[in-house]
């Protein structure tokens, strides 16, 4: 590892390994421009990316189509089913078809290769989407008419039309479609990990209000235009981590079409499993998670809101003394992902993840950069980041030994001394770290008489 590297990347990965991700990938993808793709593997992550995405859009299409049908043909069951039937069947059609067309695609590419997985991917995710154009405009206007149907439109001007919407919660069910996307937050099968998960329900069924009135400007309402016909309407009003957006289209009138609960409900998290914390701070561990993990991948347009919850949440833990949860706080507060914590706060975070090896290391690094995300002079304390970065060789963090070699080899803490330095280095490497290996490799290249003294 090169120890030159920015406060703010060295944050990340600290972070990462506070929040247990299971490799750095998630970051890594996460500074990738899909807009500029520049080699062939960000092409591959990125094409998975779209097709995922692509996926799911097509999967909110079809479940709301099959619910408008339903809905829509109550009176006629015989009629809803013989139409539900035949959209089953042209959808299964249609998926082998997309299948081998894109197969064909990528035909002439090695079969394999990063260049014919992003082909095939990009292919799929191009066809999807068009799929769920062809799907929305089926039967499409069902749901207006009936919307419509119960009342006159309050205006075409969205911003007039959303206190009307929001004032009560007869106007709501009004004015909302018969069938509306549901995403929510849900668990997966790796600890501390969730996803969206979208499905579509008739509007009939919601329980109303679904938003609290909404009149005049608010700094934590916020109206977004996606085009000509479709609005978001974000609100924040409950915090970080509570926010829902609202998705409207307009047809005859604007309608409610999709709700989006970007909250970790408790029902989504499990039992409190560490020791020390109270079951809210449990609550508030996993949920820090939770929403740094769907941070991490810079997917959502949320990204930035998700960062902060996550740091809320683990100061909330953090309150506990856990020194994960601190460690966790401390350092996503120096990343630039969250908002920055005053001095005091940050410094007491790292005190008290300084009972594990990767807390100690991130006291260290602290000891040399203060709170500060871009400082780039002289160690500001040399002597007390030495003392916690030896500290946290001697709990075992080959990150550290990494650490504490580099500042022996460059003086950047004080003292140059590079048989101390290899002898860091031959820690780690005895690990097998590739950090550790290059060290000694190197020091050994530029003097072969160099001979490891002692690293602690």
């Amino acid at each position: 590892m090169t120890f030159s590297m920015t406060n703010r990347f060295f944050m990340m990965v600290l972070y990462a390994l506070a929040v247990n991700f299971s490799s750095l990938s998630a970051v890594a993808f996460a500074q990738d421009d899909c807009e500029k793709i520049a080699t062939n593997p960000q092409g591959e992550r990125c094409s998975v990316s779209s097709k995922s995405a692509a996926d799911l859009q097509l999967n909110n299409s079809y479940q709301q189509l099959m619910v408008r049908l339903e809905g829509g043909n109550q009176t006629d069951p015989v009629v809803a089913a013989g139409y539900m039937a035949k959209v089953k069947e042209s959808q299964r059609a249609w998926i082998k078809l997309r299948d081998t067309d894109c197969l064909l695609d990528a035909f002439e590419m090695e079969s394999g290769s990063s260049a014919y997985v992003t082909a095939v991917n990009n292919c799929v995710a191009s066809m999807s989407r068009d799929r769920s154009v062809f799907l929305d405009n089926i039967a499409s206007d069902n749901g207006s008419g009936l919307v419509i149907g119960r009342g006159s439109c309050p205006s075409q001007d969205f911003a007039q039309f959303l206190p009307v919407f929001s004032a009560n919660a007869e106007s709501q069910k009004r004015l909302t479609a018969l069938a509306v996307k549901i995403l929510v937050l849900k668990r997966t099968s790796d600890p501390g990990r969730f996803l969206p998960e979208i499905t579509a329900e008739p509007g009939a069924s919601l329980t109303f209000p679904l938003m609290a009135a909404i009149q005049g400007k608010s700094e934590t309402v916020q109206i977004e235009t996606v085009d000509d016909t479709h609005m978001n309407v974000v609100d924040k009003r409950a915090g970080n981590s509570n926010i829902k957006i609202f998705n409207f289209a307009k047809k005859s009138c604007w309608a409610l079409v999709g709700i989006e609960d970007w909250s970790l409900s408790e029902k989504e998290l499990v039992e409190p499993g560490r020791p020390g914390m109270s079951r809210a701070e449990n609550f508030c561990y996993q949920r820090a998670q939770g929403f740094g993990g769907l941070g991490s991948v810079e997917l959502y347009a949320l990204t930035k809101e998700l960062f902060e919850a996550s740091l809320e949440n683990y100061v909330c833990a953090a309150a506990s003394g856990d020194p994960e949860a601190s460690l966790s706080a401390a350092s996503l507060s120096l990343s630039q992902m969250a908002p920055q914590l005053e001095t005091s706060k940050v410094e007491a975070l790292f005190k008290a993840a300084s009972t594990t090896a990767s807390g100690a290391l991130g006291y260290a690094t602290y000891f040399c950069n203060g709170n500060s995300t871009d400082y780039s002079g002289p160690c500001l304390h040399p002597e007390q980041a030495e003392k916690e970065a030896i500290r946290a060789v001697s709990m075992g963090s080959t990150d550290a030994m990494d650490y504490l070699a580099y500042s022996f080899e460059s003086g950047e803490l004080g003292t140059k001394d590079l048989s101390r330095a290899l002898a860091c280095y031959q820690l780690s490497a005895d690990k097998n770290t590739p950090q550790g290996t290059a060290g000694v490799k190197r020091l050994v290249s530029q003097d072969p008489n160099l001979k490891a003294s002692h690293c602690l």
